[in-house]
């Protein structure tokens, strides 16, 4: 479901980006990308604590063998309602000031902005409900339901734009995606998982607020960073340059970024199950497991770097329409330097995930803020510097220097491996067929280009081929080869199933 969801916003974009940039205009549009990005800072107003609480109900599931035998679940859920709202005056007081804080020369966002802060402050306590369904791996429901809520708003947010009601069309649209589906997640927690849900909130004594809460911060020093690493951007881009010129930078990272975020997730959506892994199995296990997500991970981000350079100028003309709304391509350079920064970005991602797992979240925590704060500083002098292709630069600047260095250190001592041993097993066979297929795929961009559909596709078709035979041998080595051939297999066994019955009812229907 969670990729489904994610092939459904590749497919609408097509139609909502170009749509929303011909009924709202340039400028609007850029304001209001800037403005989502204000939002995601008030996510930090938890202090993490909502982030924690999946992982929270994966530790408790993993140590007691299953969410039914959890004794300890209900409490640790009921601490966490009443923590959550008794930072909701906090919460609001924030909204208010963020409000209140908007450059001058942003009026028009000023009454969207209101109503989005206005559904953030509503939904805050809410968002318990799909991260407790996330922790108890129920995702095939909340990703399904998640998938529902977005269809709904989107729908509701095409018809207010046909209206006329532009940026407050997009503010009402996100206020339906925090509140629409907050009864179908109650209810699936009450018949689903009885045995989780606390019949009255217990009492939260100072020192267990304190735990939580000192286990919520470094929680929150980590999304600290992951905004200043991947949310600073749009902002730094707006208020340097211009709102206007924060569109043709998001529609030229747009397929990168919808592409690229799959990877992410398999990461994402692996948190919880590693987190109970690492409570019942040895660390040799656990590497091994992570060490199979990493070359996972990158096998698909090297596939996704290929296509974009190839059809990534076509892609954007064809999308926003080019000869309509004007060229909103930013250029073969922008996409390498946005496309370079994600496939180091998604190793960045799994070592972090990694040192995560082996219980250092302070050092993670630390790590990941003092890599923010060095993206997002090279990112505002990049971006002074160079324009807009500063942005993806800083980012891969804040990388190199910082998380993948600290987290491959981490990584090696608890695995009582070295440096050079960790590398080999993270990328070890792939690099040097990642490094020649991506000069490979420079070298056809620079002479040529899809000019309609049919040649894209093909493009496409030829690209993931030629990048399949290539990686093939990696792919089926371990510790990847470990998990991906008994899938094969049972695969193969499965096809094999459904040939013998349909040759069985052939006959029968002969006889």
């Amino acid at each position: 479901m969670t990729y489904g969801y994610q092939g459904l916003l590749v497919l609408a974009g097509f139609f909502l980006m170009p749509f929303y940039l011909g009924h709202i205009g340039q400028r609007d549009y850029g304001l209001w990308l800037v403005g989502t990005q204000l939002l995601n800072y008030l996510t930090l107003s938890d202090f993490g604590v909502v982030a924690l609480l999946p992982l929270e109900t994966a530790y408790a599931t993993g140590r007691a063998g299953g969410s039914s035998k959890a004794s300890d679940l209900p409490d640790i859920i009921g601490r966490t309602v009443r923590i959550v709202f008794y930072q909701l005056p906090i919460v609001f007081l924030l909204a208010v000031i963020m409000w209140l804080m908007l450059p001058a020369n942003w009026a028009d966002l000023r009454g969207p902005l209101a109503v989005a802060l206005l559904a953030f402050v509503v939904g805050f306590p809410l968002r318990m409900l799909p991260a407790l369904l996330q922790g108890l791996q129920d995702l095939a429901y909340a990703n399904g339901l998640q998938t529902a809520v977005w269809i709904l708003s989107t729908l509701a947010t095409v018809l207010m734009i046909l209206a006329g009601w532009k940026l407050y069309a997009l503010a009402l649209g996100w206020l339906i995606t925090q509140i629409a589906m907050t009864p179908l997640y109650a209810y699936r927690l009450w018949s689903r998982f009885p045995e989780a849900v606390p019949h009255k909130l217990p009492p939260l004594p100072w020192s267990s607020a304190r735990t939580q809460l000192g286990k919520g911060f470094w929680v929150s020093v980590s999304q600290v960073a992951q905004l200043l690493t991947s949310n600073t951007d749009n902002l730094i881009i707006g208020r340097l340059l211009s709102p206007a010129a924060v569109v043709p930078y998001s529609f030229t990272g747009k397929l990168p970024g919808v592409l690229g975020n799959q990877a992410s997730m398999l990461m994402h959506t692996a948190a919880p199950a590693l987190c109970e892994l690492r409570t019942g199995e040895s660390r040799k296990r656990v590497f091994q497991a992570l060490s199979a997500l990493n070359q996972a991970m990158l096998t698909f981000s090297g596939l996704v770097f290929c296509e974009v350079v190839v059809i990534n100028h076509w892609f954007v003309d064809w999308w926003v329409a080019a000869r309509r709304y004007g060229e909103q391509y930013g250029g073969l350079s922008l996409t390498l330097a946005i496309l370079i920064s994600m496939v180091v970005r998604h190793w960045t991602t799994t070592t972090a995930y990694s040192v995560f797992c082996f219980d250092h979240q302070r050092r993670i925590s630390l790590t990941n803020l003092c890599d923010g704060i060095v993206t997002a500083g090279s990112c505002l002098v990049c971006t002074a510097m160079w324009g807009v292709i500063g942005a993806p630069i800083g980012t891969l600047i804040g990388a190199c220097l910082v998380s993948l260095p600290l987290n491959l250190i981490a990584i090696a001592r608890d695995t009582e491996t070295t440096l050079p041993q960790l590398i080999a097993g993270m990328v070890g066979g792939w690099f040097w067929r990642f490094c020649l297929l991506i000069a490979g795929a420079i070298a056809v961009a620079l002479r040529w280009s899809p000019k309609n559909p049919m040649e894209a596709a093909l493009a496409v078709i030829a690209v993931a081929v030629i990048y399949c035979l290539v990686m093939l041998p990696n792919f089926l080595r371990a510790p990847l080869g470990n998990y991906v051939r008994p899938l094969i297999t049972s695969f193969h066994a499965k096809i094999t199933a459904l040939h013998v019955r349909f040759l069985n009812l052939g006959t029968e229907r002969n006889v």
